[in-house]
């Protein structure tokens, strides 16, 4: 449930007094509230039915306050961003368990007495207001989401999982924008541009344009109108270290020296051989691809399969001289006065002869 269950809410003027919105994919969840404000700007081009509250800043009080405002048109709509409800007690992430959530209810928030305010007015919502309450993370156990799953609509706003739905989310894109794009390009975008929604979206809309009448985008046209991301050249830099092809890694650290400032390139090739060292660690250990995420905080599937997968060809000591290989480049890159590109390159060669 994304954006076009928003879309289908609006069509069918099924619009809920009450929605919970959240999830990583802020680009999609932030044209879903485009689309709604469209909507209620129909009623009124002023936009007076339209409230936009900051959740760090505005308590549940003053969220119940403005949605029992009459509205001066047949509706109103308040959209609460950042809310933090949600953030408060012990637990992180998304929760399903009530046992766990038992703390964080008696925990409660900073306002005290103010916690309640939300369940109170779920119980006697506003019916000419729809309230948007918008979250990164939730906690399926505590009472206000139960309480939004009873009286209104929670959508959560995923990333696409795995390199199939990405894929199809990449030619759903294209077809909006009046194009189409094949598997195997639609698969060769998302290894050049990255996996992040927003950009991509704006890159298929550059795409749309540059290929003016012709229906299908091919290969070529990326090539040629959309910049790689820069992490996706590491990604292929790194590969090539991997396999020791030292005149293919010195190409790929030039094309990123090309967008990134040295010292930028530098620690993003650090960060990557960290990575890559807490992968091969859980690979060391029979651990799942899940395991190594979690413990490294990345978010996207297509990252830490791939880090994962990477980590294959590196054994933990190999990875902990590499750390060594990129302080001495750091230092002298710090303090020698010397070329930094020569350096990086000397670094690249040494990964290279692991």
């Amino acid at each position: 449930m994304t954006l076009d269950a928003v879309k289908i809410d609006i069509a069918n003027n099924k619009i809920p007094m009450i929605y919970l919105w959240y999830g990583e994919d802020r680009y999609s969840l932030m044209e879903a509230v485009t689309t709604i404000k469209r909507h209620y700007l129909q009623e009124d081009p002023s936009g007076s039915n339209i409230e936009i509250l900051n959740g760090k800043e505005h308590s549940q009080e003053d969220i119940v306050q403005v949605a029992n405002t009459t509205a001066f048109f047949s509706g109103k709509l308040i959209i609460v961003d950042d809310f933090q409800y949600f953030n408060s007690g012990r637990s992180k992430g998304n929760i399903d368990t009530d046992s766990e959530n038992e703390e964080l209810e008696s925990a409660g928030s900073d306002k005290g007495s103010d916690s309640e305010a939300l369940l109170a007015y779920c119980q006697n919502p506003n019916p000419s207001s729809c309230l948007i309450v918008i979250t990164e993370k939730v906690n399926k156990g505590r009472k206000l989401y139960k309480e939004i799953n009873k009286c209104g609509k929670i959508i959560e706003f995923p990333f696409p999982k795995g390199q199939t739905e990405w894929i199809a989310w990449v030619q759903k894109e294209a077809r909006q924008n009046g194009k189409s794009l094949n598997t195997t390009t639609a698969s060769f975008l998302l290894d050049w541009a990255g996996h992040q929604t927003g950009i991509l979206s704006q890159e298929i809309a550059k795409l749309a344009l540059y290929t003016g009448e012709k229906q299908t985008i091919g290969v070529d046209d990326i090539q040629k109108i959309c910049l790689p991301m820069i992490e996706t050249t590491v990604f292929a830099m790194l590969d090539a270290i991997a396999s020791g092809n030292k005149k293919e890694a010195l190409r790929k650290m030039q094309e990123v020296l090309g967008q990134e400032h040295y010292l930028k390139v530098h620690t993003m090739i650090v960060r990557q051989i960290r990575l890559l060292l807490a992968a091969s660690i859980w690979r060391s250990r029979r651990g799942t691809v899940n395991d190594f995420m979690e413990t490294a905080g990345i978010r996207t599937p297509f990252e830490g399969n791939k880090i994962f997968q990477q980590a294959a060809s590196f054994s933990p000591s190999i990875l902990a001289k590499a750390m060594e290989n990129c302080l001495q480049t750091e230092l002298a890159l710090k303090s020698s006065g010397g070329d930094p590109q020569l350096l990086l390159e000397m670094m690249v060669i040494r990964l290279c002869s692991k």
